[in-house]
């Protein structure tokens, strides 16, 4: 392959230390199987990064010039055996510019549920994938949230429940996602943690140095029902594991309300 080196915002350049990306505030599910319209993909050959983004070429500004930074600024050497153009097609997907990144394009691709929209990505879906597949896998839950939304929480009620995952980035850490959504969005929020959904941990690969996991589109999820690990506060261990209202005395000063969902990969 030549010498090519995760909705984006630099990963937004806002620091995990303090504040939780953007882009972990979604919840990343959907009804329909996304895999339906990217089915293919992985038929394609393997080439460089620059011709895997030659169809989105004059459709994304300044593209050229983002993939010949990719192509310089990822992680390369590498210690997971990535070749330099799958670390740059991580890296550019992590990128922030303009109005609109490469990650902004792509959701925005995968959210038409058009195949002939997506098509022209499946070269470089082939190549991030690749790269992806050579990353360690995250042993412990995942995290994303978002404001309360009673209808996503009337649709998780439903049954039997059949959703998948979306494309996502999602943190390791969940008190990060909720300090922010306690500090920008009040105080009822959704709360999701994934567990077992092969989410890839791309540190030391992205355009910013947080901390990250993506997941692939087209994972079959189920709520469920098993205890959660350590990953956060005692309140949640304590929490059915299932959508539901929770009370939170922090430091007994205020009360919040969570709904917290808890996905692992469906298994039949």
């Amino acid at each position: 392959m030549g010498s090519g080196c995760c909705c984006c915002k630099k990963n937004q350049q806002i620091s995990s230390e303090h504040h939780p990306i953007p882009q972990y505030i979604q919840i990343a599910i959907r009804t329909t199987n996304p895999t339906t319209f990217i089915d293919g993909y992985l038929k394609e050959p393997l080439v460089s990064l620059e011709e895997t983004l030659e169809p989105l070429n004059g459709k994304i500004d300044q593209l050229s010039n983002y993939i010949k930074e990719a192509i310089m600024k990822c992680h390369y050497p590498s210690e997971h055996n990535l070749t330099r153009d799958e670390s740059a097609a991580i890296y550019i997907y992590t990128m922030e510019w303009g109005d609109k990144c490469l990650r902004d394009h792509l959701q925005a691709a995968l959210n038409s549920n058009d195949r002939s929209t997506l098509k022209p990505w499946f070269k470089y879906l082939k190549l991030f994938k690749s790269g992806l597949d050579k990353l360690p896998t995250a042993k412990t839950e995942i995290w994303q949230g978002a404001p309360f939304d009673e209808k996503l929480k009337e649709q998780l009620n439903t049954e039997p429940l059949s959703v998948y995952s979306s494309m996502c980035s999602c943190s390791p850490s969940a008190n990060e996602i909720t300090n922010y959504l306690q500090k920008t969005a009040g105080k009822n929020i959704i709360l999701v943690g994934y567990q077992s959904v092969n989410g890839k941990l791309v540190n030391g690969y992205t355009a910013n140095n947080v901390q990250e996991a993506i997941m692939w589109p087209g994972i079959k999820l189920g709520l469920s029902k098993h205890g959660m690990t350590d990953a956060y506060d005692s309140w949640i261990l304590r929490a059915v594991r299932q959508i539901g209202e929770y009370n939170y005395d922090q430091n007994h000063n205020s009360v919040h309300i969570f709904y917290v969902l808890y996905f692992s990969m469906f298994i039949p």
